[in-house]
């Protein structure tokens, strides 16, 4: 036959193309599914350079080395498809390498005698060379023992095809499609252990090509190379290009998709130090982050769909925006999620500025007038307990503008602001109420404690001195009203209003000093 001159060409093809494979899937390695894939197709392609030696090669010694040499990826081979399937399908692989270990055992004696044969003759009872289509390769008649040990080996591709045909069973339709490729792919090899001496083809080196049904299969379904896909250049720009960072798990909660900003981003989130990116999160279990946020967790684990915003560790950590989606959400329970991260440093940081710019005098740093007064009415009042509101008014102020200018006054203002935060900043709320009028609302015991509070910030403000700049200082002196209730029913329009008169009477009586105001009348309390 023509065609069959240029056989050993086509097993040089069948291992540079299985060599490839395995090579450019290693990267993928610690992804689930993927760790012994790159092997077994690095076996096959051993097993198809053994067979052209074998038939390339001219004198008998030399054929039957090549052939003692494609037993060992021959044997491995079952071994190592069973290997690929059970970490495929299965949730849990904790021992797996220790089992292959053990069932290598029989595999290292099976080559062991094969390679000693011609001393001990107990795998092989004739050899000889045969001549089929042209081609000349080495034909052996196995013993009984060889035969022991095939079945053995062969046994693991079985158990791989059953494992593959179980899972189809609860597959969604995502895995379902891949699945069945996958085991059209295997059954080719494992029935054509049956087969072949049936339909009586012994074609040397025949048997290597058997395999690359299912390691094609493989590289395509579990490996998806992007480079493969119908349209690689747009998809691969999209995705790895997109500022929303991408995210997919499968069904074990395991990461087997990830761009380039979702890369970025779970650094961030988890604190990982920076590394050249290499798919380190390929393969690793989404529970890495799930576990620091509960209310993320609860929803991806009953595939749920949602969005929540979440800070990354640290005072000065990012926000990012998660939305979870379900693959398939028909079988929720048997489907990965779609995990988009979005980056909301900048929307949070924009709001905070707007809530900075709401709630707190751009002077002083402490709360604008509208802001305390609402803080005011939320603060909650309970019976017995004390709640004091005092009134400071820097006494005159308009002088040292007048004699100073304005911003002798800022600063002076400013200054003051930072005693009333140095004092009151851990025992209440305070705030700029008005140009030089201060106030402080916090709890105490009783009217004495108020007083004497009220009494030692007006002591300490009258021996502090206030440095204007060109050598000139003031000493400031403040006027204090306080209103003080024990009563829940009171509002605080009218503990505000009884400060304000206290307050008034301090200016009015000589300033420098501090006023008690009257008990605040009882009124219906407003709701805040």
């Amino acid at each position: 036959m023509p065609w069959m001159q240029g056989y050993p060409f086509y097993l040089l093809m069948g291992c540079v193309l299985s060599l490839y494979m395995g090579v450019s899937s290693y990267k993928y390695r610690s992804t689930p599914g993927r760790r012994y894939l790159w092997i077994l197709m690095l076996l096959v392609s051993l097993i198809f350079a053994a067979t052209a030696g074998e038939i390339i090669s001219v004198s008998f010694q030399a054929k039957l080395w090549w052939k003692n040499l494609q037993q060992p990826p021959l044997f491995l081979s079952t071994i190592f498809t069973y290997a690929v399937i059970k970490e495929y399908v299965s949730r849990s692989v904790e021992g797996l390498a220790r089992r292959l270990a053990l069932f290598c055992i029989p595999v290292a004696l099976d080559v062991a005698l094969i390679f000693t044969d011609s001393y001990h003759h107990l795998m092989r009872s004739g050899i000889g060379l045969a001549t089929v289509a042209g081609v000349t390769g080495i034909v052996v008649h196995p013993t009984v023992l060889s035969m022991i040990l095939i079945a053995y080996d062969q046994m693991f591709g079985l158990y791989a095809v059953y494992l593959l045909a179980l899972s189809l069973l609860n597959s969604p339709k995502y895995y379902f499609r891949r699945n069945l490729m996958l085991l059209g792919g295997l059954l080719i090899p494992v029935l054509s252990v049956f087969l072949l001496p049936l339909l009586r083809i012994t074609i040397t080196g025949f048997t290597a090509f058997t395999y690359l049904p299912p390691i094609l299969a493989g590289y395509l379904s579990i490996f998806r190379d992007p480079r493969l896909s119908l349209y690689p250049l747009a998809k691969s720009k999209i995705f790895e290009n997109m500022k929303d960072g991408i995210v997919l798990t499968d069904r074990y909660d395991n990461i087997i998709d990830i761009n380039e900003a979702a890369d970025s981003m779970l650094r961030s989130l988890l604190k990982e130090q920076q590394e050249p990116r290499n798919n380190t999160w390929m393969g690793r279990s989404i529970h890495l982050l799930l576990n620091r946020y509960e209310d993320i967790a609860s929803q991806y684990s009953k595939r749920i769909e949602g969005q929540f915003e979440i800070k990354a560790p640290g005072e000065e950590g990012a926000w990012f925006g998660v939305s979870l989606i379900a693959t398939e959400r028909g079988k929720a329970e048997t489907t990965g999620m779609l995990m988009v991260f979005s980056d909301l440093s900048e929307k949070k940081r924009y709001e905070r500025e707007l809530l900075h710019q709401a709630t707190v005098d751009d002077l002083t740093g402490l709360y604008n007038r509208r802001h305390f007064m609402r803080l005011l009415q939320q603060y909650p009042v309970r019976d017995g307990a004390g709640l004091a509101l005092l009134l400071f008014d820097i006494d005159d102020f308009k002088l040292i503008n007048d004699t100073y200018g304005h911003m002798a006054g800022d600063l002076a203002l400013v200054n003051f602001s930072r005693k009333i935060l140095a004092e009151y900043e851990n025992k209440g709320i305070a705030g700029r109420v008005g140009g030089e009028e201060f106030a402080v609302c916090f709890f105490t015991g009783s009217e004495n404690e108020a007083l004497k509070e009220a009494e030692c910030f007006r002591e300490t403000m009258g021996g502090h001195v206030v440095h204007l700049g060109e050598g000139h200082s003031i000493r400031l002196t403040v006027s204090i009203g306080i209103a003080f209730t024990e009563r829940s029913d009171v509002t605080f329009e009218d503990l505000y209003r009884q400060a304000d008169e206290a307050l008034y009477l301090s200016k009015a009586t000589g300033k420098n000093r501090v006023t008690l105001g009257r008990e605040p009348a009882i009124r219906e309390a407003l709701k805040g």
